[in-house]
């Protein structure tokens, strides 16, 4: 069984005069990553730098408080522990309110908002996707034969978005050695 590692960019252009461009992930494609694919192989996910329920709730900030947070573990992301969370219906449906990550509340603290840097997404232990919300990108790690063969399945201008990490990288590496 072969491991596949692929990376989602809105619009991906590899032939850029400098390097590679692309743009921010709309409501819609978001919505359709996450219904019509991560949410087929994922069964838990995880916020950055939240290694405890109470870390969602600082200084008063109340969004989460309508979240059904079921605690699954504790797992490594990125080299760092983190709370995994249940992937149930309700995060399920507030994942898929795009805007769910820049929020606004009253806190002096946080200037009215609140980033999340990175979300997790988890198959039982195994990291499979990486969120990173100011660089509009999604990180699929060491998908099996089965999960990557989900991704033609997809609708063809999403599946379009879709691209091999290695070839991201070696553009990457290309363009700085020109």
């Amino acid at each position: 069984m072969a491991i596949h590692n692929k990376s989602f960019y809105s619009n991906l252009n590899l032939q850029t005069g400098g390097f590679p461009s692309w743009d921010s992930i709309s409501d819609e494609e978001w919505q359709n990553v996450l219904s019509n694919y991560v949410f087929k192989i994922a069964d838990s996910f995880a916020f950055d730098n939240v290694f405890k329920k109470e870390d969602l709730f600082p200084d008063g900030l109340n969004y989460f408080t309508d979240w059904a947070l079921d605690i699954v573990g504790l797992a490594e992301a990125d080299g760092d522990v983190v709370c995994k969370f249940q992937l149930n219906k309700n995060c399920r449906d507030k994942l898929l309110e795009y805007e769910f990550a820049v929020h606004h509340f009253e806190s002096e603290k946080f200037h009215n908002y609140y980033e999340f840097d990175f979300l997790y997404f988890f198959s039982n232990n195994r990291l499979i996707a990486t969120y990173i919300n100011h660089e509009s990108e999604i990180m699929f790690h060491d998908l099996n034969d089965d999960e990557a063969a989900l991704i033609e399945t997809l609708e063809p201008h999403i599946k379009a978005s879709f691209v091999d990490t290695s070839v991201f990288i070696a553009v990457v590496k290309a363009n700085r050695q020109s």
